[in-house]
């Protein structure tokens, strides 16, 4: 997913692993001394992109989704596990790497945070047909 911060007049793009609760919250685990994690923390305001990269430019049906929201950190021991394990299915291989003691304890410089939705356009012409997109104003 790209996801795309703000300071000031400045925006700034990066390139994050995430996942989708089936609320429709998108789920990243990211630094919060990142150049992004630091913007969050200032101003919330984030939009994203979701696509896949290998999709030929010419083809027929081009699917992804384009959005904005508001991104907060996620709190709790329960809640910070059930997000991991979230991203853990999205992102498979990385359990070891960072586990939710990792998390909530702190060890790693990593924390989980999740975005709430407030306008989603989704490309998918199989879906929509000649509109080629629906939107979703939450």
């Amino acid at each position: 997913m790209t996801l795309a911060t703000v300071s000031g007049k400045q925006p700034w793009v990066s390139t994050v692993y995430y996942a989708v609760t089936d609320d429709l919250k998108l789920i990243i685990l990211t630094d919060p001394a990142s150049r992004h994690g630091q913007e969050m923390a200032t101003n919330p305001l984030v939009a994203f992109s979701i696509f896949d990269s290998g999709q030929p430019n010419a083809a027929a049906v081009k699917i992804g989704i384009q959005g904005t929201g508001t991104i907060s950190p996620i709190k709790g021991v329960v809640a910070n596990t059930q997000a991991l394990l979230a991203w853990h299915r999205a992102n498979p291989g990385k359990e070891k790497d960072i586990t939710a003691k990792d998390v909530i304890k702190t060890i790693t410089d990593c924390r989980m945070y999740h975005i709430t939705p407030k306008y989603l356009k989704h490309f998918n012409k199989n879906l929509y047909g000649s509109f080629r997109y629906g939107i979703l104003e939450i």
